[in-house]
């Protein structure tokens, strides 16, 4: 590996620390004027006073610089350059020359192959000095300039001009007959092949040329292809290594020498390589989007289809010709005005781009959605002369947004209007009572009744063409300007558009509910069913659509809660006690997440002994501010709104946990715990696990709860929650069924469940005064004792209630003769007392 070379300038001054330049650039022009790249400051000389060259030595392929006094328009300096002592116009500079601008500025060239030549070195820092990578730009760009520091040493600095600091670059490009200066590789051979110059560029693009002689690509054959072609001159391609030339041959008669010009043309060989991919990939882009394409001479008025452009309406090759009235004319009449505007749009510039979706007449007479796009070319004067473009057969895109807008929209299973497009028209009926205000309608809300019955017992596709057949019906029941929708579920809403008075929506109603009494036969079934409707008409406080549904779906309720089957007009009051609901359920909610439950504790004694044998919980609600709150109020409310199962959850835990501290307290006591399980409870999948899980948390022995079940938990399903039943047995938990003879329990199912406890109910306790009641009250005790259960009796008051029931044997009961429900704190006083009667 050969040494470095530094080319360096060491510029002395007049009053001014020494500066030392590394020439790296092809070009340096030299003067007092700030745009030069040697600036000397200094009156002795002149504005542009001489310019640096780096010429190329072909057999040596090493660098030095010429000097030429004067600027770029060969005008000679004022006071002239001397280079060592003789005055001369151009010098090839020598290692140590000394270049004199007058008798204040004085130049050193130096050739040195170490930073560390003690020539150098006076004070100077040459650490930045990096070997110079000699470029083959044409302008000056870069100069290692000295700059004095504030302690008056000098310092080395690294100037980067930019190009409005340079403003002689038209100057310097005027040096393009100089081939030093020629960014572009120039080679001359004499006729024996042999080289006689190569330029810088030369010298930096090809190193090896020198050492190849006729073997490089660039020298072989030069003299041959200037026979073969009997002239002067030729150009060929030549590719070295992975770039490619254009090489232009001239042969120099009178110099018997043949000059080479080479162009790095390796870009242009890519573009068009990659225009050509291009283009064919444009042909088979568009063969296999098999679209149309179409071609319009706006000059000639002519337009060109291709053959695919007719295949995609069913028109021969012959067909169409090439009037562009004959495209307009098979345009949909509806669509033809936006097309025309969308090309006038485009072609006076006001769009980027053609495009627009039409329906087009197919030869067979139907329409088909095509989306078609186009470009404009334009002269120099702005005027479109042509375009052209492509058409697409969008038309199943079409039909299945029509499709995709219309399910949007519809119920699946019906077909009837949904949700959003029902409340768009109620809407738009609004909007209409707004402007004329002696319009009338009315909205009805429809809900099925037993419908949760029929699709719990015959399944989901029984409900399914229940929902079908009442969609049927309801259709028929209407007239030509209402609209029905399916709201979801088996809720279904009616417009009636125009009504005289409230008698024709009575009349409607009416129609509805005895259409959906008749039978409907499923599955070789025949099921009944009916409806439950809520009627609301407009009037002017409504200014939403969904406030008068809303008052519609309360009427509903309003008409279902008083025996269903029938409907009901919304008023005023029914939405003072739906709000009244939605306040309840809120404040429920508020309650489970403050803790707002208590728990009270009634005693359950021994009817022979007076003794306590276990307390039953009972819960209380203590609101903020409307202070206690009814059980029989928020409990069917919670148990409707699904918040019930958490407050239940709740109950058991809290309730087990009591019991647990009791008995540490009361151990020589047997305690039972009796708590009430909700029907959503009970029902739920991890109800087991659940219940294992509190008596783990809470250390209650399992068998010292009792669970109570209302009738209508069994009534549900009670095969299929026999299983449960048989598993809470194995657990050792035992089953109670709380308020026995209020509902509809089947003999059959209490003597299959493995129930421990009946309880009689207290309105049957409250009539053992009469004898209905106490025959009642014994049948329930026999039945017990024949299914071996035991018998608790609730609500007891009196003595002689007692007397009675322990007198058919009845041993357990619960009331206020014993003890009022207390708080938890007062548990331990009642069991202290030996027995609760005197």
């Amino acid at each position: 590996m050969q040494n470095p070379r530094y080319h360096l300038l060491a510029l002395e001054q007049i009053q001014r620390p020494r500066e030392i330049i590394s020439l790296d650039s092809a070009t340096y022009t030299i003067g007092r004027h700030q745009a030069n790249a040697i600036v000397i400051d200094s009156k002795t000389v002149s504005r542009h006073h001489a310019l640096l060259l780096r010429i190329c030595n072909a057999k040596t392929r090493e660098h030095s610089f010429r000097i030429i006094d004067g600027d770029l328009n060969h005008k000679p300096s004022r006071n002239g350059m001397w280079v060592n002592g003789n005055r001369c116009f151009c010098h090839d500079l020598q290692d140590q020359d000394v270049i004199s601008f007058g008798d204040q500025v004085q130049i050193t060239y130096y050739v040195s192959t170490s930073l560390q030549d003690p020539r150098l070195q006076d004070g100077e820092d040459l650490s930045s000095l990096t070997v110079p990578v000699l470029n083959s730009d044409l302008l000056p760009k870069q100069a290692l300039m000295a700059k004095e520091t504030a302690s008056g040493s000098v310092q080395v600095r690294h100037q980067i001009a930019t190009e409005s600091e340079y403003p002689t670059e038209t100057a310097i490009a005027r040096l393009a007959s100089f081939p030093e200066l020629n960014p572009n590789p120039i080679i001359e051979v004499n006729l024996q092949s042999e080289i006689t110059y190569v330029n810088s560029a030369t010298a930096l693009h090809f190193p090896g040329l020198l050492e190849a002689n006729n073997d490089h690509p660039l020298l072989t054959g030069l003299l041959d292809t200037l026979l073969q072609g009997r002239k002067r001159y030729a150009i060929r391609e030549v590719q070295v290594g992975e770039r490619v030339y254009e090489q232009t041959i001239h042969c120099i008669l009178q110099s018997q020498l043949i000059r080479s010009y080479l162009t790095d043309i390796t870009g242009r060989k890519q573009a068009e390589q990659q225009l050509q991919v291009s283009n064919e990939r444009y042909e088979a882009a568009a063969r296999g989007a098999n679209d149309g394409l179409w071609d319009w001479d706006l000059q000639t008025n002519t337009i060109y289809f291709s053959s695919r452009w007719k295949t995609m309406l069913g028109y021969e090759e012959q067909a169409m010709g090439t009037n562009p009235e004959s495209w307009f004319e098979i345009i949909h009449p509806d669509d033809q005005e936006q097309v025309q505007q969308a090309l006038s749009a485009h072609l006076s510039g006001q769009t980027v781009q053609f495009a627009c979706d039409y329906r087009i007449c197919h030869q067979d007479g139907s329409y088909r959605w095509m989306r078609c796009r186009g470009l404009a070319l334009w002269d120099a004067q702005r005027h479109p002369y042509r375009i052209a473009g492509s058409q697409t057969d969008v038309n199943d895109y079409y039909l299945s947004r029509e499709q995709l807008i219309h399910d949007a929209f519809h119920d699946p299973m019906t077909g009837l209007p949904n949700r959003a497009l029902f409340l768009d028209r109620l809407g738009q009926t609004l909007q209409k009572f707004k402007r004329l205000r002696d319009y009338r309608f009315a909205v009805l809300f429809l809900d099925l009744d037993r419908f949760k019955v029929v699709n719990d017992s015959l399944g989901h596709l029984a409900g399914d063409q229940l929902l079908i057949e009442t969609a049927h019906r309801l259709q028929h029941c209407l007239r030509a300007g209402d609209t029905i929708a399916r709201l979801g579920g088996d809720e279904f809403a009616i417009l009636l558009d125009a009504i005289e008075n409230d008698d024709t929506a009575i009349q409607i109603a009416d129609r509805m509910l005895q259409a959906l009494s008749r039978k409907v036969r499923i599955h070789e079934q025949d099921v009944f069913t009916g409806a439950s409707i809520g009627i609301v008409v407009n009037t002017t406080e409504y200014q939403r659509s969904d406030e008068l549904l809303r008052d519609a779906d309360i009427a509903m309720y309003r008409a279902k809660a008083l025996g269903k089957n029938r409907y009901e007009f919304f008023s005023d009051r029914m939405r003072v006690q739906a709000l009244h609901s939605l306040q309840l359920e809120s404040d429920l909610k508020q309650a489970i997440e403050h803790r707002e439950f208590q728990l009270v504790y009634q005693p359950i004694v021994s009817l022979l002994t007076h003794r306590i044998v276990g307390f039953e919980a009972l819960l209380r609600w203590h609101h903020p501010s409307r202070g206690v709150v009814s059980p029989s109020e928020f409990i069917p409310f919670a148990e409707e709104t699904g918040l019930m199962t958490a407050i239940s959850w709740w109950v058991l835990r809290e309730a087990c946990h009591q019991m647990h501290l009791l008995q540490a307290q009361f151990s020589h006591k047997t305690l039972n715990i009796h708590v009430n399980v909700s029907n959503q409870q009970f029902h739920q999948p991890n109800f087991i696990e659940q219940v294992q899980q509190t008596l783990r948390e809470t250390n209650l022995r399992n068998n010292s709860l009792k669970l109570e079940i209302t009738e209508s938990v069994i009534m549900k399903d009670a095969i299929r929650l026999a299983d449960k039943f048989a598993q809470l047995q194995t657990l050792g938990v035992r089953l109670g069924l709380d308020d026995f003879g209020t509902g509809y329990s089947s003999l059959s199912y209490l003597s299959q469940l493995p129930l421990d406890t009946l309880k009689v109910d207290r309105s049957f306790v409250a009539q053992l005064d009469q004898s209905s009641g106490q025959e009642i009250t014994q049948a329930i005790v026999t039945l017990a004792h024949n299914l071996h259960m035991e018998v608790i009796a609730e609500g007891i008051e009196t003595e002689s209630q007692a007397q009675f029931l322990r007198a058919i044997d009845c041993r357990y009961g619960q009331g206020y003769l014993f003890s009022k429900p207390v708080a938890p704190d007062a548990m331990p006083a009642l069991l202290s007392q030996d027995t609760l009667l005197s």
